[in-house]
């Protein structure tokens, strides 16, 4: 397998699939991390997991039945892990100097595996730009950052669905043989996919309408699902502004015969009602509890930390 530092993949989403007129954020996600799996993969020369994938705020809506372009970079290497950076372009959509849109960017984090599922080592990746050289600095620090806020939120207690005036919403999804990589493991981006449509259902049924992601992603991993597993799937609501929803969404997986699932994943999500291409006022929605209070200071600090992070990924653009 030849190594290389960067791929690009082309997409194109149907209208039949998509009857709003523009792609979901689960899609973007999945077709993000394709486009990442595929440059990790490679210049690994074995299989590689998702083990974190940054958050993506949504600069463009992301249109049907148009070309659209996935491209994907390394940024940095250490040890086993491969640090990605992927955004997605619309070539037929420019912007204001004739370039093709840029809807969204994203940082993912890989770990290559061997046969069994270890960790294996990776060769390491030397930038041959100043800008390079300037993208491995920043991640270097980030990795360490994000890693940081995700441990924060870990400890954090989580209220019963019975205890908390908090809109919860909970669905079930089975990982199928059509949605995992080498070695039987889901997917990174069909997980995600799964995450975004929670956060949906969740934000939709508390603002009494349909609801988008204006920020998502932040999905940190802990176990990895494998075909046959069920995998439910929790989001929360815990935070409103005037005119947005933040939740954080979280994934446990087992076998079907088994009782006792494991946590798998969390993330946050941002979600507002669009209406006429601007965001309207939703129902507002305090914490009553100490627990509840600990949880929204969390999520809104984490997003603070994941907005640092991709404005100063996105200051160095990828030519």
């Amino acid at each position: 397998m030849r190594s290389r530092s960067s791929i690009t993949l082309h997409f194109r989403a149907e209208a039949y699939d998509h009857p709003s007129g523009y792609v979901d954020a689960g899609t973007v996600m999945s077709w993000l991390d394709k486009a990442g799996y595929a440059t990790a993969a490679t210049w690994s020369g074995t299989n590689v997991v998702a083990s974190y994938i940054g958050n993506m705020r949504f600069g463009h809506p992301v249109p049907v039945d148009t070309q659209i372009a996935a491209q994907a970079r390394l940024i940095f290497t250490e040890d086993s892990r491969v640090h990605v950076q992927a955004r997605l372009a619309l070539p037929n959509v420019l912007d204001a100097d004739g370039e093709p849109t840029v809807a969204t960017w994203v940082v993912i984090v890989y770990e290559a595996v061997d046969a069994q599922g270890a960790p294996k080592q990776v060769k390491e990746w030397e930038p041959r730009t100043d800008a390079g050289h300037r993208r491995r600095e920043v991640a270097a620090v980030r990795s360490i950052e994000h890693t940081r806020g995700e441990e924060s939120l870990g400890q954090v207690s989580f209220p019963a669905a019975s205890e908390t005036t908090a809109e919860v919403v909970l669905l079930c999804f089975i990982a199928h043989s059509a949605s995992v990589t080498p070695g039987f493991r889901l997917q990174g981006g069909t997980l995600m996919s799964w995450l975004d449509e929670a956060a949906y259902v969740c934000a939709s049924r508390w603002a009494g309408k349909p609801t988008v992601a204006v920020f998502a992603g932040g999905v940190q991993f802990y176990h990895g699902v494998y075909v046959g597993d069920i995998v439910e799937i929790e989001a929360r609501i815990v935070h409103t502004t005037e005119r947005s929803i933040y939740l954080v969404v979280r994934a446990w997986s087992g076998k079907a015969h088994d009782r006792d699932l494991h946590q798998v994943a969390q993330s946050i999500a941002i979600m507002v009602v669009a209406g006429g291409g601007k965001a309207e006022p939703v129902p507002g929605w305090q914490p009553q509890t100490d627990a509840e209070k600990q949880l929204q200071r969390h999520a809104i600090d984490l997003v603070s930390l994941r907005n640092k992070n991709v404005y100063e990924w996105s200051t160095v653009e990828i030519p």
